[in-house]
């Protein structure tokens, strides 16, 4: 649910109003809406986790500074 990322002080009992904007906001301009079940919103959470936690493997510290290096640590200090 994307609303209270949108809307973050937005009172709980109106997201669900929220959402009908937003639907209607992304339905306009040709935005998908994903909006998962509770089982799937957690299959995909848990799958994401996954994936990082694979990417992190990756990763090996660098000898001049000691800290782990990545494709975004790279990123993130302009490298390459």
């Amino acid at each position: 649910q994307i609303e209270h990322h949108l809307y973050p002080r937005l009172p709980r009992h109106n997201l669900r109003k929220a959402r009908e904007l937003v639907r209607a906001v992304c339905a306009k301009h040709g935005i998908p809406y994903h909006e998962p079940g509770f089982f799937e919103a957690n299959a995909l959470t848990i799958s994401a986790l996954r994936d990082a936690a694979l990417e992190a493997r990756k990763a090996k510290r660098d000898p001049g500074h000691g800290f782990y290096t990545s494709a975004l640590w790279e990123a993130m200090n302009a490298i390459g």
